[in-house]
């Protein structure tokens, strides 16, 4: 146990000291965050609440919805653009020989190396959601806590198995990643980010249930926005258990597959 915390640490101390290197970039992402808070609360003042909104399940109020949305899909987009560029960038610096057939096990490797950036955009998220509430006065009910934990790990879990698949492109193919591309697209527009998917044609609406992100945000929303009870939100977090189940013994099998092939081609060390 206390070797796999001092790997995990190892990964965590790396990441964190060539990130710390670069100021400027720490500083303008929060900076970002304002921002976009700012962008869709004005926005926000042009959307007029109605007895029957699509948005009455979640409060009626856009800012709070959107807010959420926006917060956690940035967890997906870490997932699928953090993880696939450290594999790169071990590629390019010629260390990811050396890390992959070390004794270090490949699920250690890949949390590892997510690890550090797992919790910048926790931070993120929290910030995001603070800044939303004290400055722009998103309105907040009791949160009820155990099912915004358990849908928030279930969400991490889903995210990081498609970060997993993602980085198995890069590790394969080197360069372009259409998967991460299209999936993340796909989110944004079809998992509820921006827009509640009830405003969706029904030709195409029923692809919104095959996302993760749809059910991460489901669950959080009426968790931290209407305060709904476990056994509301219950559905979303089975939906999750059943994703991550799948996803995440699928995306580590993959992963090996794919880095059989590079070794096989005798493509591992090549960029």
């Amino acid at each position: 146990m206390n070797t796999l915390i001092q790997k995990l640490f190892a990964f965590l101390k790396r990441d964190f000291l060539e990130e710390a290197s670069y100021k400027f970039s720490f500083v303008t992402s929060f900076v970002g965050i304002f921002l976009s808070s700012a962008t869709f609360f004005f926005i926000s003042k042009l959307i007029s609440p109605n007895s029957d909104s699509v948005l009455d399940p979640y409060g009626g109020d856009y800012f709070s919805f959107v807010i959420i949305g926006i917060a956690f899909s940035g967890l997906l987009a870490m997932f699928q653009e953090r993880l696939p560029a450290v594999i790169r960038q071990a590629q390019i610096t010629g260390t990811l020989e050396a890390i992959l057939v070390s004794r270090t096990s490949i699920p250690v490797i890949l949390f590892g190396s997510s690890l550090y950036y797992f919790l910048f955009s926790v931070v993120s998220t929290v910030f995001h959601l603070v800044l939303a509430v004290i400055v722009f006065g998103m309105q907040v009910e009791q949160i009820n806590w155990l099912g915004a934990l358990a849908t928030f790990f279930l969400t991490a879990v889903c995210f990081l198995s498609i970060g997993i698949l993602s980085a198995c492109f890069i590790l394969v193919y080197k360069k372009g990643n259409p998967f991460s591309w299209i999936y993340g697209s796909v989110s944004g527009l079809l998992g509820g980010v921006f827009f509640p998917i009830k405003v969706l044609p029904g030709w195409i609406k029923w692809i919104s249930y095959l996302l993760p992100i749809t059910y991460s945000l489901e669950g959080l929303r009426k968790s931290i926005i209407t305060s709904s009870s476990f056994s509301e939100i219950l559905p979303s977090i089975l939906a999750l258990s059943v994703f991550a189940g799948i996803f995440f013994p699928l995306s580590l099998y993959t992963f090996r597959l794919a880095l059989k092939k590079a070794k096989k081609d005798g493509t591992l060390t090549h960029y």
